[in-house]
């Protein structure tokens, strides 16, 4: 079960969802069973039509946008909500499995200097989701569907491993390490504002790593990209920032604030 409903969160869960229907429901049905965290969830209604609803849980506020700021912008909106020590990125298509917040949470608890973790997802190699900080070799292999998976940070033994960066379906991180860095960068619309999010945690001093035993349950990420689309050029000039932002080669240092997207 959920933590008691008088006891203060421990962690903030933020769900993004933009007409997503019934993927929502099993996201957040997910969340409110089988964690034995005490939690508030945050579903955020990134403008969608018509409005997402989700059930009567006092555990749950829903949080509507009129507007679709995007995912950085979107999950701000989401995080800034709440106050717990520890913020969960949830996306609205993965479902936790019974345990696995108390496993992502558990190497945040036993070492200060870890801010983030993110889970091996179900039915999944680690590299599929977390690894070593793409380099432009790899974009272009992973665009072009010649690899689809992140070059392996270290070998994963052990609870729990270092990586450089993990996708955003499921991160968990301290609120600390979260306004250390200024957030999330709100000037990358839709990707990847997540693996940046994870280089600049790591420039600010703070460990990432990969939980083995945390199975999420997330589908596996598209091989091919739709580049000669509006959207597809959009991401593209979002993977080449990121690409110069993060230019050094080896182990990459970030700066620590971002680039704030003008407010509406």
């Amino acid at each position: 079960m959920t933590g008691p409903l008088t006891e203060e969160p421990v962690v903030d869960v933020v769900i993004l969802t933009w007409n997503d229907g019934e993927l929502l429901d099993r996201a957040v049905a997910s969340v409110i069973a089988g964690q034995e965290v005490a939690i508030r969830l945050f579903v955020v209604d990134n403008g969608s039509d018509p409005p997402a609803s989700v059930v009567d849980d006092p555990r749950i506020v829903l949080d509507r946008s009129p507007a679709n700021l995007g995912v950085a912008g979107g999950r701000n909106r989401g995080i800034g909500l709440g106050q717990a020590p520890f913020v969960l990125l949830l996306d609205s298509d993965a479902e936790l499995v019974p345990g696995s917040l108390s496993a992502l949470l558990a190497p945040l608890l036993a070492d200060a200097g870890i801010g983030l973790s993110a889970p091996v997802f179900v039915d999944q190699e680690p590299s599929a989701s977390a690894g070593r900080a793409p380099t432009l070799a790899r974009k272009a292999a992973r665009l072009l569907g010649i690899a689809d998976t992140y070059a392996s940070a270290t070998d994963p033994l052990g609870p729990w491993w270092e990586v450089e960066v993990a996708i955003g379906a499921c991160q968990l991180f301290r609120r600390e390490a979260y306004e250390r860095v200024s957030g999330i960068d709100e000037a990358y619309f839709y990707g990847p504002e997540d693996v940046d999010f994870c280089m600049r945690v790591g420039a600010a001093g703070w460990t990432v790593v990969q939980v083995a035993d945390a199975p999420v349950i997330h589908p596996a990420r598209r091989r091919h990209r739709q580049v000669f689309t509006k959207a597809g050029a959009r991401h593209a000039w979002a993977v080449t920032r990121f690409l110069w932002r993060h230019r050094r080669l080896g182990r990459r240092r970030a700066p620590v604030a971002p680039v704030r997207a003008p407010k509406a």
